[in-house]
């Protein structure tokens, strides 16, 4: 199938991070009226360390710059707070490198992509050194240079896109890609910028792209300028915990941030104690929920170390806390740990929790890598094209997904008892001996298999044999759960087994959910027509 996931996040997955405090020396190497020059030196001993390495600013500095260099075979990352601190979540965080990049600098106007600007005011400024693998101690040095001047003004971030389409519809759009902010996209030499992830939705037909750089949110500054016309440019950013796991985060404001330093609390990558700058994962979701975003553990069964999400325990003993909104269940080319995403998918959807499925292609760059934009897509019914319209309908769960922005649609809707409708994400009400109507209208899709699955088993199985066609299921309402669709390719004769893990996913659904009792209050009968056929 070409370059494996393993194989092409082999480069990226030195993501580790047991936390300390370490204690920084400082020494002053040259000082005149315009220039000063510190050195911090610490060793790196543990995978997965945090060194915190401070140094005082004082009165009358307009710029930073900051060089790592190391005797020893560590490979680390560097990053820089500012006077406000290293605390979680503090608005002092100015940016963060893995182990591509080595040298930055900061003033009020301008940064090194990655690090955002603004004012130098004085006070204890920290570089911290993330430590993603080493096999013995190595010695860290970062010299750090203040120069003194005026600032002048200050750079920020500028307006968001706004509506795009007032009108509601089925919206096609990309959750996981990176920018040059990303080092490690911007190392792969192709990385396409913000304005060439807009020109890029427009030439393959996406009309949103979240731009979801790690632990950096500088791509989303320029939102509206960068956009063009027809294409809606979300702010976004991936959270890259160098140890746990990684969470895309879609729908934020453009100089809005969220940490990635936490910890699990259960299960069997626990951590008993936080160190400095230190939370558990309930923090970070509800920052991401305070700012409006939606939050999806990024490719939770990657076979890698930092790629892995390790914070199922956690959602398990706090599901309304620790639980994101959604799973990336499909990332890139559909390969067996996305099958393993879809197993634990169906686990937490079988004990009524309403998590999503989304899609994202991780792409770095475009040479020489399977992880291209739009593979997958996600396509969302919306009240609009916005912001505030697809977050929206991200976290009702009104999507499915598909191959390619080209590829096969299946648009699942069910009605009940009382005039009920629904499509995916919603949820029909009845009575045990009730029964709910399901519609799957496929298209694209000749010569593939859909699948209909009753909480994660199959239920019924059709070979499609017209690009356009419509299938019919009915279901009893008891003992409540749900249904969903999956579209795959060719059935294999040998193996009769629909669901044969043979990751050739064309399209999936997100659920339609049953449930016993009355219809609640404010589930409104939702439908959605299909776009024309050929749109």
């Amino acid at each position: 199938m070409g370059l494996s996931r393993r194989k092409f996040l082999a480069g990226l997955a030195a993501l580790t991070g047991i936390s300390a405090l370490a204690p920084a020396e400082e020494v002053l190497a040259q000082e005149d009226r315009r220039r000063k020059t510190i050195v911090l030196t610490d060793t790196a001993t543990t995978r997965g360390q945090y060194l915190y390495l401070p140094f005082k600013v004082p009165r009358g500095v307009n710029r930073i710059d900051a060089k790592l260099t190391k005797e020893g075979d560590a490979s680390v990352g560097v990053g820089l707070f500012d006077q406000r601190g290293i605390e979680y979540e503090s608005p002092g965080f100015r940016g963060v490198f893995g182990a591509e990049s080595n040298e930055f600098f900061v003033s009020a106007r301008h940064a090194t992509r990655s690090f955002t600007p603004g004012r130098i005011k004085p006070g204890k400024w920290t570089v911290i050194v993330p430590v993603f693998d080493t096999t013995g101690p190595t010695e860290i040095k970062v010299r750090v240079t203040l120069s003194f001047g005026s600032q002048g003004e200050t750079k920020l971030p500028g307006p968001e896109v706004g509506v795009v389409s007032p009108n509601p519809g089925w919206y096609k759009g990309e959750l996981h890609c990176h920018t040059p902010q990303s080092s490690d996209a911007w190392a792969s030499g192709s990385s396409l910028t913000p304005e060439g992830w807009a020109d890029k939705a427009r030439e393959i037909g996406l009309d949103f792209i979240s731009l979801t750089d790690h632990n950096v949110t500088k791509q989303n500054w320029k939102l509206r300028e960068d956009a063009g016309e027809g294409v809606l440019l979300i702010a976004g950013e991936e959270m890259t915990n160098w140890f746990h796991g990684h969470a895309t985060v879609t729908g934020i404001e453009p100089g809005d941030h969220l940490d990635w330093r936490q910890r699990p609390e259960f299960g069997e990558f626990a951590v008993a104690e936080l160190g400095p700058g230190e939370a558990r994962i309930e923090e970070f979701i509800a920052e991401a929920r305070r700012l409006g975003a939606y939050v999806s553990a990024a490719h939770p069964a990657a076979p890698l170390p930092g790629l892995t999400w390790q914070f199922f325990a956690d959602a398990e003993e706090n599901p309304e806390g620790a639980l994101t909104d959604g799973l990336e269940v499909w990332t890139g080319p559909h390969q067996p740990d996305d099958e393993a995403t879809l197993l634990k998918w169906d686990d937490f959807l079988r004990r009524g929790w309403k998590v999503w499925a989304n899609g994202g292609s991780d792409t770095h760059g475009i040479k020489n890598s399977p992880f291209q934009p739009g593979y997958p897509t996600n396509v969302v019914y919306a009240d609009s094209l916005s912001k505030e319209g697809i977050v929206s309908a991200l976290k009702r769960g009104r999507m499915f997904l598909t191959r390619l922005p080209d590829g096969a649609e299946v648009y699942l809707s069910a009605t009940g008892p009382d005039a009920q409708a629904q499509i995916v994400g919603g949820t029909i009400y009845g009575e045990a001996d009730d029964l709910a109507e399901f519609t799957v209208l496929v298209r694209k899709g000749s010569g593939m298999r859909l699948v209909l699955l009753r909480d994660g088993a199959p239920v019924q199985t059709t070979l499609i044999e017209s690009n356009e066609q419509e299938v019919k299921l009915t279901q009893p309402i008891a003992p409540r759960g749900y249904v969903r669709a999956e579209l795959r390719g060719q059935a294999d004769i040998e193996n009769p087994d629909p669901l044969a893990k043979r990751t050739d996913m064309e399209a999936l659904t997100n659920p339609i959910f049953l449930e016993i009792g009355p219809e609640t209050a404010g589930n409104e009968p939702q439908t959605a027509s299909p776009p024309p056929s050929g749109n």
